[in-house]
């Protein structure tokens, strides 16, 4: 489990759609295939992946990064900002940038429990816990009201807005909205919204044919250039040039959020 979603390279993705009973807190469910040699890199977007690697392929893996050395495929579903801690009750920031075993979270110990023991396991017997658990779990669930809303503010405006503003908008203090979204979310409200004007770049770079540096800057609310430039290499580690050119397609593919 991560806060995270990914950008990827050699490898294959199939979607499968969740049940409406929880389609307001996931994407859904994604199978990805991994060629040897394919990478994972992991970018920030408020999320949290639950995966479950099923072929026991040999990976190496840093903090943002995780390259596979043999062929591997994983299951996994991508939950809405908030969700993970309507799940285990666990402060979100404590696991922003970490990639955690189920087994070490108490509220994901049945899940684990309850884990097919076929062998070889399969996509659809990981798929079918995994939405038995979810639904059961989040049956009668609510976000926080205030989460919520500023979840709200913040997207409906791409990230543009003021921490104040949202706090205002929200008729709370910015010290206790900021609270609040580190605790539901990960990240105090100026964090998220910087992730979401990010996000929204990617989005841009993917639909807007060979966007400029400066077009992509003024369009999505940056002071200039190289501060565009400085806000994509922190978040993904590449310059907006490199990520146009090969990464972005298969990144926003692992959001889940589009599809068919």
């Amino acid at each position: 489990m991560s806060i995270s979603s990914t950008l990827v390279d050699r490898a294959e993705i199939e979607f499968h759609e969740a049940a409406d009973a929880i389609r307001p807190f996931v994407g859904c469910f994604w199978v990805m295939t991994a060629k040897r040699d394919a990478t994972i890199r992991v970018v920030p977007d408020g999320s949290t992946a639950i995966s479950i690697q099923l072929q026991k392929g040999h990976t190496a893996e840093w903090l943002d990064e995780l390259r596979f050395t043999s062929e591997a495929q994983l299951v996994g579903i991508r939950l809405r900002p908030g969700v993970a801690f309507l799940l285990n009750r666990t402060p979100a920031h404590t696991i922003v940038g970490r990639r955690i075993a189920l087994n070490e979270v108490a509220a994901f110990r049945d899940l684990v429990a309850e884990s097919p023991r076929a062998h070889p396991l399969t996509p659809e017997h990981c798929i079918d816990v995994l939405q038995r658990f979810l639904v059961q779990r989040l049956a009668d669930a609510r976000l926080h009201c205030v989460v919520a809303d500023a979840l709200h503010e913040i997207e409906h405006a791409h990230g543009c807005i003021l921490a104040t503003d949202v706090a205002a908008r929200c008729r709370v203090s910015p010290r206790h909205l900021h609270r609040l979204m580190r605790t539901w979310v990960g990240y105090g409200p100026k964090s998220y919204a910087n992730i979401i004007r990010f996000q929204t770049t990617l989005h841009s770079m993917e639909h807007v044919p060979s966007p400029t540096a400066a077009a992509l800057a003024t369009d999505n609310g940056y002071f200039d250039q190289a501060h565009l430039t400085l806000d994509v290499a922190r978040f993904s580690g590449a310059t907006p040039g490199r990520l146009a050119s090969v990464g972005v397609t298969d990144f926003s593919k692992t959001r889940c959020d589009d599809l068919p």
